[in-house]
């Protein structure tokens, strides 16, 4: 090996055992870590305050609007219509009395004045029966002092007979004026007993008459058309100049601002309707037509329940009473009126319940049980659902006021596990 090599080689050596030395002087020297035992603060979640609160148990339910009173027109005579309200229109309002429409009079008129000559016809025929029975009792008082005379001179007659003052001839002839007069006598007196019946024939017709009279100036009255009530028109079913038979229909009408929406309510929600649930006063209700962008509320009552309960769905019809302004009273714009058909949500309030919390429905976990935090631990309390909802429970037993729910949702949640409130702070538990 040459010097120059040799030399190279024992560098390379010397430089090797240098950086090892200083490998081990930097793993001798290399600063030690310390040790620390591992801590935990806990979860952190958010919770709201609870508070109890006094509140009506609402019952809710749906059902379809109908009128409380609505009435199918029909004419009542027949004849032509010659006039129209200019309000019959389906969607017209007429107020109550208002004539909706008037069929041709004068067939009815005549036969007004056709009763009014019978009446006097009847009553002419009872006034001369009158009159002949005067005359008979005047006949009948000359017919018996002519009987009582004829019997006076027979008596005579045979006083003087017996004397042989007269002839048998003369006291014969007195016989027979005698029977002649009893016999007019008589003949008056049947004629007045036949004037009995005939007086009661009379007075028959006389009421026929009368009883006549009447029924034209009802028909009379009959050719018009008007409405008992303040009405609205749903239907109308003729025009001017159509001819119309007895009961052809001739529209429909229903009142003004009275309602009816019959509901069914679960047996079970009877539990919080009040004792005295069929008094007069009855529940309060709101009704809301929820098929618009702003939906419309209208007040109501609960005015009675239903004799059955529906054999079908195992529920009780009870039917809702609402009364608006009719346009009489104010001005009730079409979109703000209640009308038939519309299907409703109606909300019964029931009787008062007292010391409840109210929360949302997913607060409750399994086992109708509670996250609470308190002292930054976590407790799983069960409670007392007393009614659930769609979006909220209400809780009779199990919270006090100002107790923390836990909102975050939180797996394997269990009594003691450690926990920390939010920097946002405690919410309040809004209603």
């Amino acid at each position: 090996m040459k010097k120059g090599a040799l030399f190279k080689t024992v560098r390379v050596v010397v430089v090797l055992l240098l950086a090892v030395a200083i490998a081990v002087a930097l793993v001798q020297l290399r600063p030690r870590a310390e040790k620390q035992v591992r801590t935990s603060d806990g979860r952190l979640v958010e919770v709201i305050r609870t508070r109890s609160q006094t509140l009506p148990m609402i019952v809710e339910a749906y059902g379809t609007v109908v009128p409380r009173e609505s009435l199918k027109l029909v004419a009542e005579v027949r004849g032509q219509v010659v006039a129209m309200h200019p309000a019959f229109i389906e969607g017209g309002f007429v107020k109550s009395g208002e004539v909706l429409l008037t069929i041709d009079p004068r067939d009815y008129e005549l036969a007004v004045r056709r009763a009014k000559v019978g009446i006097r016809q009847a009553q002419a025929e009872l006034d001369r029966l009158a009159q002949d029975i005067l005359n008979l009792d005047a006949s009948l008082k000359l017919a018996r002092l002519d009987v009582d005379l004829a019997l006076a001179e027979v008596k005579r007659f045979k006083h003087l007979a017996g004397k042989n003052m007269t002839s048998q001839s003369v006291l014969d002839k007195a016989d027979r004026q005698l029977l002649t007069s009893r016999e007019g006598l008589q003949a008056l007196e049947n004629q007045l007993a036949v004037t009995a019946p005939n007086r009661i024939r009379l007075e028959s017709q006389l009421e026929m008459a009368r009883v006549g009279m009447e029924q034209a100036i009802l028909d009379l009255e009959r050719c018009q058309i008007d409405t008992p009530f303040d009405a609205w028109v749903m239907q109308k079913a003729v025009e001017t100049g159509q001819h119309l038979a007895v009961g052809q229909s001739v529209g429909r009408i229903y009142r003004a601002g009275a309602f009816d929406i019959e509901v069914k309510i679960p047996m079970g929600d009877l539990a919080w309707f009040p004792d005295d649930l069929g008094s007069e006063q009855g529940l309060p209700v709101e009704v809301l037509f929820m098929e618009i962008a702003t939906p419309k509320l209208w007040h109501g009552r609960l005015a009675r329940v239903k004799a059955a309960v529906d054999q079908t769905t195992r529920t009780l019809p009870v039917v809702i009473e609402v009364t608006e302004p009719t346009p009489e009273d104010s001005v009730v714009h079409a979109a703000d009126r209640l009308k038939p058909g519309m299907f409703v949500t109606v909300r019964i309030q029931g009787r008062q319940v007292e010391h409840v919390h109210r929360l949302p429905r997913h607060l409750i976990h399994d086992g109708d049980t509670v996250y609470l935090a308190a002292d930054d631990q976590l407790t799983v309390r069960p409670v007392t659902i007393l009614r659930r909802f769609k979006k909220s429970v209400l809780i009779s037993d199990g919270l006090s006021d100002g107790d923390l729910v836990v909102t975050t949702p939180l797996s394997g949640a269990v009594t003691g596990m450690r926990v920390r409130i939010a920097d946002s702070g405690i919410e309040e538990l809004r209603d």
